[in-house]
């Protein structure tokens, strides 16, 4: 059964997003029906209801290389494979639901203002599963740049799909 995926909202008018650090409460953020390690990790309203939902680790002392946040009550933003000496990191988000997913420009934004600005990141990249309307116009508006494209790099519904690296450099 094929369901149609909705398209990105651009959600210009809205208030600024504000992020928070992560808090033990936060934890049911941490699992959804997205794809594992996106970028843009938007909720699959065509996933199998009994298939395995994608979480994320909360915060811990022996992964030294994580910051995660939150936008309470529907997303996460996590700078993962942090690299403090050169600077770079790989952002993931995930979405709680289709009406938290229309803050993605604005989450996307915030999250690579805190990369520049708090954590003093210079590089940040992800990985974007292609086929999800809207998502390319999403991605630029908020700074990004598609870097690569990985053939056959995701098993998704019985055949290899390719991934999409975004990413976005900034000087001091």
């Amino acid at each position: 059964m094929t369901t149609a995926t909705p398209a990105i909202t651009d959600t210009v008018h809205e208030t600024p997003v504000r992020l928070r650090g992560y808090r033990a409460a936060d934890m049911p953020l941490l699992t959804g029906s997205w794809l594992p390690g996106e970028l843009l990790g938007l909720p699959d309203p065509g996933r199998p209801p009994f298939a395995d939902l994608a979480s994320v680790p909360p915060p811990a002392a022996d992964r030294p290389g994580d910051e995660l946040y939150v936008l309470p009550g529907g997303a996460f933003v996590r700078f993962t494979e942090v690299d403090w000496v050169h600077r770079r990191a790989r952002l993931e988000t995930g979405f709680t639901t289709e009406a938290a997913a229309a803050h993605a420009p604005g989450l996307l934004t915030a999250a690579l203002d805190r990369a520049r600005g708090t954590l003093g990141l210079r590089r940040v990249h992800g990985w974007v599963t292609p086929g999800r309307p809207g998502t390319e116009e999403v991605l630029r508006a908020a700074g990004l740049a598609r870097e690569a494209e990985v053939p056959h790099a995701l098993w998704l519904d019985g055949r290899p799909v390719g991934r999409q690296i975004w990413g976005m450099c900034s000087d001091d």
